[in-house]
């Protein structure tokens, strides 16, 4: 990699996550101002309120962050300034959060993935709704092959599902033809 490279987060996963943030403060907040509760719900319903205020304010650090990515590391520019140089790097995990009962096999599907950076202290986490994820996501897969860096069985397996990377066609296990053989689910014979 020669030049920087810069990614926020879309805006359409902005506005989303603010309408959803909007709803449940209006939804709960309401309630809590307006109704005369007990003691009860009022603490339940305040704690959700609580909950969407700061769903609204992880949504607003997204909107005023941005990642640069080096030659050096990734840089997280934002009200929460962090820099992890590649060489500080010390633990990966990339995860991946379904929205249906089926993982796809290749790519995201229908969920959602979740890179967490660990090193000499600094954590940096961000997930795919973050624009050039998968270009991102390839660059610390071989940043962190290359220093040594091991990965769980999890995050290796949604690498290569990232990657569209299947096992080869000529194996006789089902459960080398998908990129999650922790979880396959066979016709059971």
């Amino acid at each position: 990699m020669t030049q920087n490279s810069y990614h926020r987060y879309t805006s359409k996963s902005v506005l989303r996550d603010y309408i959803q943030a909007g709803i449940g403060v209006l939804f709960f907040g309401l309630q809590v101002i307006l109704a005369d509760l007990g003691i009860i719900m009022g603490t339940i319903l305040g704690a959700l309120t609580i909950f969407f205020i700061g769903h609204g304010a992880r949504t607003l650090n997204h909107q005023l962050s941005f990642f640069e990515l080096t030659n050096s590391g990734l840089i997280k520019h934002g009200p929460v300034k962090k820099r992890l140089a590649w060489e500080q790097l010390g633990e990966v995990k990339l995860r991946y959060f379904s929205t249906t009962k089926d993982r796809p096999s290749s790519g995201l599907g229908k969920g959602w993935m979740e890179i967490t950076l660990n090193g000499d202290g600094i954590s940096m986490k961000f997930n795919s709704e973050l624009e050039g994820f998968a270009h991102i996501a390839d660059t610390i897969e071989k940043k962190a092959t290359s220093l040594g860096l091991r990965f769980d069985q999890s995050t290796e397996a949604n690498f290569r599902a990232l990657r569209g990377d299947i096992r080869p066609e000529d194996s006789d296990n089902p459960r080398d033809k998908t990129p999650y053989p922790d979880n396959y689910r066979g016709s059971g014979l």
